[in-house]
């Protein structure tokens, strides 16, 4: 038997309630070392971008195991037949529990430490798996999938600031003609970013910073190339003199951004296997 069992329900309340403190604990204090220089923040934004934690999860990563690449609890990994190496020291996370009400009666989401293990730690030869390929034109046409803002083509001698460039005043993305699919891909990524970060208490100024973040995360879901990082230069600039909690929120507003374009993407390239697999089977129909 072991010491949890042998806990009274107030010792082991007690108990969790440390362990959870410790980690929040934990997270907070890594909130400023991600942001401290571009190396630090280009590894929170890559393992957000693998991961797809919640900003506290990421940081907590981040400080126990900033190379893991996949991560799942000793249950998942044996359940394919997969097993901890010995010796092996598990990342702490915090798993989202039930809701509760508060006394105030706010609703909340309680948190329970729990343990995952990276593909690394894992006995045999276990390859992160590598990420899909697609040709630029089905992202292309994914990335445009049901989005509330679509592009307009302008001629190429249009003043614009860039080749492809959001106008909130019109609502609209004009797109540059005469570009190659990459740049349209990589332009069309980058302003979807601004969209969603656009609101009138921010210009395009002060949100380009959180949306070149984004779109640095989106490029590496994707496993595109050619990412830019000449942003990552102005970190320091941008995160300076921010207490952890406004960092935190932020990191937050890029998670949200982040997952929304991706979930639009992965929504629009299955659409597209989905009528070719139409297209595919109508054509076996004919043949017949």
């Amino acid at each position: 038997m072991n010491e949890e069992n042998r806990m009274s329900k107030a010792d082991f309340a007690k108990m969790m309630q440390e362990r959870r403190k410790a980690l929040f604990d934990m997270a907070n204090d890594q909130v400023e070392k991600a942001v401290e220089s571009s190396q630090q923040y280009k590894i929170y934004l890559d393992l957000q971008s693998r991961l797809g934690y919640t900003p506290t999860n990421t940081l907590l990563v981040m400080k126990q195991n900033p190379k893991a690449t996949l991560l799942k609890d000793i249950v998942h990994w044996r359940e394919e037949q997969k097993y901890i190496k010995k010796g092996e020291k598990g990342i702490q996370i915090l798993e989202p529990g039930n809701e509760y009400v508060t006394k105030n009666g706010n609703r909340k989401i309680s948190y329970n430490p729990k343990y995952v293990f990276d593909i690394s730690q894992i006995s045999g030869l276990n390859n992160p798996p590598t990420p899909a390929t697609y040709e630029t034109s089905e992202l292309v046409s994914a990335l445009l999938y049901r989005a509330d803002v679509q592009p307009e083509v302008v001629t190429d001698d249009s003043k614009l600031p860039s080749k492809v460039y959001f106008d909130p005043e019109s609502n609209k993305i004009y797109v540059k003609a005469g570009q190659t699919q990459a740049e349209l891909l990589h332009g069309l990524i980058r302003e979807y970013c601004v969209v969603e970060f656009s609101n009138k208490d921010r210009d395009r100024q002060q949100t380009m910073f959180l949306s070149e973040s984004c779109a640095y995360m989106i490029f590496n879901k994707f496993g595109l190339e050619n990412r830019n990082t000449l942003f990552l230069n102005d970190c320091n600039e941008h995160f300076f003199s921010k207490e952890p909690k406004e960092i935190k929120r932020e990191f937050e507003q890029m998670r949200k951004v982040f997952s929304k374009i991706s979930n639009r993407v992965e929504q629009g390239l299955y659409a597209q296997q989905e009528q070719t697999k139409q297209k595919n089977k109508e054509v076996g129909d004919h043949a017949r």
